[in-house]
């Protein structure tokens, strides 16, 4: 028994280090997917905005305002034993096209914990809501956070296109996506936690789009048509409901986790009719962590490999039919397999779990690009996960940087957001 135990540690042992030699001949060695939520989780700051109706104002837009950030950005000092506090001021201005301020908030606030780790916390647990009524027009709107400590700044700006409301017929507010619904003993909302990304990471609820339908005449029936689409703009959902308005702005709740139980990008679109019709669409994704690989079709499965396949076989492959493609994908990974005489190929697992892990957390999903695709995706389907993970998301006047460590293989991979949207190019390999 006892040698028997012996032998299967050390052909577990064979089996791993196998594996990574095989990594190492088509991949250079990649170290697994070990990754941490740190590594890889979200900004520590975050802000989204959202136009609707005045309910105050007739003639008038509300522009609200979500700010959220993590205490990770802030410095916080030991006030007393047990106790850690910072303190911030966070300052919401909007300009017209003249550069003449029109609205201005300003929010002086003190953090208190009384565990040292919290204060290092990168959850996004700061938040805060501002509401600006405003005529219809472009504007600009600028965040500014100071730490009162260090007197350090993060500055953010935006363009605030103008959504006019009176145009004679009826119209749909911004979509906001929720995490968490509470209504009260009326039916009226409570409680909606704003989902700023758009992303639901690993749902355990119910997860929700909120709008506002503004019928042009609230005593006539209005048709609203709501329709989700997958990446590929194949309809996961369509339905069509009448509504009695009966007022002037009727807030609607759609449980889009009814309909979304995969992993993926999707688009919804509404639309609503009455006399004319007028279309809404927001973008959100879902993401089901430690769930079974997805397996893609045999095109797709041949796309991921193209960083490791000759390029004269990969175009070849492209123009060939399915066949001649699932065969080369069946040849290519038998001759890898570490454990032949086993049914299990380790090898291709550990590169689906890549392309997995790829797509949940570095696909831009402002641009409908898988993760696989991106430069970071190239990287980690290569190498693995890196050893160590620099992020930079709020450095003033510079664009959001990563850069990954490989002390292995002593390279590091200097990656920028240029774009503001997610798609970290890689500018230096060092």
């Amino acid at each position: 028994m006892r040698f028997y135990r012996i032998k299967t540690i050390l052909l577990t042992i064979l089996t791993i280090v196998f594996i990574q030699n095989a990594f190492g001949q088509m991949m250079s060695k990649g170290s697994g997917l070990a990754a941490t939520k740190d590594m890889f989780g979200p900004a520590l700051f975050l802000y989204k905005t959202a136009i609707f109706q005045s309910e105050q104002f007739e003639e008038k837009d509300r522009l609200d305002v979500y700010v959220a950030f993590a205490n990770d950005i802030l410095q916080f000092v030991k006030e007393r034993e047990g106790i850690f506090s910072a303190e911030y001021e966070l300052l919401i201005s909007v300009f017209d096209k003249k550069k003449n301020l029109v609205g201005e908030y300003s929010e002086i606030q003190k953090i208190e914990e009384n565990n040292f780790n919290l204060t290092n916390n990168r959850r996004l647990k700061n938040r805060h809501k501002f509401s600006f009524h405003l005529s219809p027009a472009v504007y600009e709107l600028v965040i500014n956070l100071t730490d009162h400590d260090t007197q350090k700044s993060l500055k953010r700006k935006k363009k605030i296109s103008k959504k006019n409301f009176k145009t004679g017929r009826s119209m749909l507010s911004d979509v906001l996506f929720g995490n968490l619904l509470l209504l009260n003993s009326e039916g009226e909302i409570e409680r909606f936690d704003t989902n700023l990304t758009g992303k639901f990471f690993n749902p355990d609820s119910s997860f929700w789009a909120y709008f506002e339908i503004y019928p042009k005449n609230p005593a006539d029936s209005i048709n609203v048509t709501y329709s989700i689409l997958d990446a590929n703009s194949d309809a996961v959902t369509r339905k069509t409901i009448t509504l009695l308005p009966d007022k002037p702005i009727v807030p609607y709740l759609l449980d889009i986790s009814k309909y979304v139980n995969m992993s993926g990008h999707y688009s919804l679109i509404i639309n609503c009719h009455q006399e004319k019709q007028t279309t809404e669409k927001a973008k959100f994704s879902v993401v089901w962590r430690n769930t079974e690989f997805t397996k893609m079709n045999i095109e797709q499965s041949i796309k991921t490999m193209r960083e490791f396949i000759p390029i004269k076989e990969y175009r070849y492959l492209m123009e060939a039919p399915d066949s001649v493609k699932k065969a080369y994908y069946k040849k290519f990974w038998e001759e890898r397999d570490p454990t032949p005489e086993s049914k299990k190929n380790e090898l291709l697992d550990e590169f689906n779990r890549r392309v997995e892990f790829s797509n949940n957390y570095f696909s831009v999903h402002a641009l409908k690009i898988e993760g696989w695709r991106t430069d970071r995706g190239k990287i980690y389907l290569k190498y693995g996960t890196p050893s160590e993970v620099e992020r930079n998301m709020e450095q003033i006047n510079l664009p959001p940087f990563e850069i990954w460590y490989y002390h292995k293989h002593q390279r590091r991979f200097v990656f920028e957001d240029k774009s503001g949207v997610g798609d970290f190019k890689l500018v230096r390999v060092e």
